[in-house]
């Protein structure tokens, strides 16, 4: 069962600016991904990107360049499963084998060496299609409303209204953190990244769920850190 890693990094984004490579902590954001790879059980890591401050960068731990990431694929509207079909059809072009592809968004600075390891582990006693990463929720469903305007709302769930402490709530909810992929090779040339049919997930703690999106999740994280 041979594994491969591939870090999803387009220049472009929406809530912060050029975000993969801003300064945190001292170091770019993509950085604590680049680290956790490197210190891995996987020894064959590759960048996908249109950058080439990240791609500079990605060589100082042995991260694998030669994929050239177009365009059309590095696009707000692009989709992951998109970007590792295109990734995948190049791996074949050039001869390169392995079983399953550990995605690994950049978003994530708080994912460890020992968080992939132990995914890497849960796929090789299992052998699923897929496998992610998720936390428990940080909201529960039951108390998720939706929004109509002018003070008018009602519970996501029709039987929120049967709950009224957490206590008592009649399920456990999750959350998918973006942190770990793992999907099979069979998977990807289908243009997905899991399938729930024959999936794992992997749990990691609420104080490593966090993804950057905005400047406030950077505040937390960096609180987290501290």
């Amino acid at each position: 069962m041979k594994f491969i890693i591939a870090i999803p990094a387009r220049s472009s984004s929406k809530g912060i600016k050029n975000k993969n490579i801003y300064p945190f902590k001292g170091k770019p954001l993509i950085q604590f991904t680049f680290e956790a790879a490197k210190k891995s059980f996987i020894k064959k890591s590759y960048l996908l990107s249109d950058n080439k401050k990240i791609k500079k960068l990605s060589k100082k731990f042995n991260i694998i360049t030669d994929y050239i990431r177009p365009k059309k694929y590095s696009l707000d509207k692009t989709s992951l499963a998109e970007t590792m079909y295109h990734f995948y059809n190049w791996t074949k072009l050039n001869r390169i084998k392995f079983d399953y592809i550990i995605i690994l968004q950049p978003t994530s600075p708080l994912r460890s060496s020992l968080d992939i390891n132990n995914s890497i582990k849960i796929v090789k006693k299992y052998k699923p299609l897929s496998l992610f990463s998720i936390s428990e929720s940080l909201e529960h469903p039951y108390e998720v409303i939706k929004n109509f305007g002018k003070n008018k709302w009602k519970p996501i769930l029709k039987r929120s209204n049967k709950f009224f402490r957490r206590q008592d709530f009649d399920l456990k909810s999750y959350f998918i953190n973006g942190a770990i992929y793992i999907a099979h090779k069979d998977l990807i040339k289908k243009k997905k990244i899991y399938d729930l049919n024959d999936h794992q997930t992997y749990i990691m703690p609420k104080s490593k769920s966090f993804e950057v999106d905005d400047y406030e999740d950077i505040n937390i994280i960096k609180k987290l850190i501290n």
